[in-house]
């Protein structure tokens, strides 16, 4: 009990509080997110970059998310699957890279039964949360919420 206390508390002291957190199962595993660095775009005040480091334990899964910016994932160690709307599912492994383009929903999961670990490069709006979710219509599909 005290570990999740203490890793909410760190969490919520990063600004990152929903990065991971996906309307899911309550068991849902959920990433470990660090937050390395935030500075302001340059030549652009209306952005910033952040560098976040992310661990994701086995079964890590980030539920579907869009971010108001570019997103650049480099896998550092492990295995993780990025279900990208429009592009499909697709494994990246150790020294793989992808990049996201601002408001695709996407969705990253690690399956293996190992620990992963990402760096994640954003240059987003200011101001704008890092993580939103898209609105689900009554049909079921979903779109980001602009």
């Amino acid at each position: 009990m005290r570990y999740w206390v203490i890793s909410g508390c760190a969490l919520a002291m990063t600004g990152l509080v929903g990065w991971a957190a996906p309307a899911l199962a309550a068991d849902a595993v959920k990433s470990q997110p660090t937050e390395l660095l935030t500075v302001p775009l340059t030549g652009d005040a209306s952005r910033e970059v952040k560098v976040v480091n992310v661990i994701l334990p086995p079964n890590a899964d980030s539920g579907r998310h869009f971010h108001h910016g570019d997103q650049y994932t480099t896998v550092q160690e492990g295995e993780i699957h990025i279900d990208i709307d429009g592009k499909g599912d697709h494994a990246y492994k150790a020294g793989e890279a992808v990049h996201i383009e601002p408001m695709v929903v996407h969705r990253t999961q690690n399956l293996s039964g190992k620990p992963a670990r990402t760096t994640e490069l954003f240059i987003v709006a200011k101001g704008k949360p890092l993580v939103d979710h898209p609105a689900v219509a009554t049909t079921g599909s979903s779109s980001p919420s602009k």
